[in-house]
């Protein structure tokens, strides 16, 4: 903000007209220099550097967890309709050829599932053993395994060698 001047003294700077009567002069350095503005700015690149990738790697973990559980609630759906209609579903890896009644999940876009085997829902809604990728831009970010019956897919870590 620019304050009108009052008045002028022949020893030194005018005086700004909020200040004449206090006697502060108006200095030659009312702002801030390029080498300060420079400094801050290097300061925000250098945390921006420091965040981003943690950021981007947080979202990439949340994404896959939605895909994870879009996955699952479409299996419960089907495991649903098996058990309401008394007729039993299959579940096929995409790249498998389709036989009547077979079914596929739909996932996002990029994304993409592997089944080994089928997954075969009985009458009642049970379901076998199966293990499952969930595949993003050609990278496995999360195998899957059933075990207990139920269609519920959990997460498996397979153990590092030793």
């Amino acid at each position: 903000m620019c304050l009108p001047i009052r008045r002028a003294d022949p020893a030194g700077p005018p005086l700004a007209a909020g200040f004449a009567d206090a006697g502060q002069r108006l200095s030659g350095r009312d702002g801030y220099s390029l080498m300060e503005i420079l400094v801050v700015l290097a300061i925000f690149a250098l945390s921006s550097a420091i965040i981003m990738p943690s950021t981007s790697r947080m979202l990439d973990q949340t994404t896959a967890h939605a895909v994870f559980f879009e996955f699952q609630r479409q299996v419960s759906d089907l495991r649903r309709e098996a058990n309401r209609t008394g007729e039993p579903l299959r579940i096929i890896d995409p790249s498998m050829t389709p036989a009547e009644g077979d079914r596929v999940l739909e996932l996002r876009t990029s994304w993409r599932y592997t089944l080994a085997p089928a997954l075969d829902i009985a009458e009642g809604g049970g379901c076998g053993s199966v293990s499952a990728n969930l595949i993003h831009q050609d990278r496995v970010v999360m195998t899957l395994r059933t075990d207990d019956g139920g269609c519920r897919f959990i997460r498996y870590q397979a153990t590092a060698p030793r």
